[in-house]
């Protein structure tokens, strides 16, 4: 489940990067004026692309962080229950 949410928003932010590039090349073909208006929304688009990569980044921590607790509490309680069925027997 994570795998996949993972890899879709990586897949789109590949996709939205491609579709930037292209903009920022339509911008540079601008005239002067057009460019100036331009500039302010690529930079504005620049910053949540960045935002949306950092966001990315701390997603994938948290997962680690996550399922490395999940991990140890479930080996903790496996080996209870192994041991509780061994006593009980």
């Amino acid at each position: 489940m994570k795998n996949a949410y993972i890899k879709y928003l990586e897949d789109e932010l590949k996709k939205l990067d491609r579709e930037i590039a292209d903009l920022k090349k339509k911008v540079a073909k601008a005239d002067k004026n057009m460019k100036t208006k331009y500039k302010k929304t690529m930079d504005a688009i620049t910053e949540k692309k960045n935002e949306a990569k950092t966001r990315l980044k701390e997603t994938k921590a948290a997962w680690r962080d996550l399922t490395g607790g999940m991990e140890k509490a479930w080996k903790s309680l496996k080996t209870s229950v192994t041991k509780a069925r061994k006593e009980f027997k």
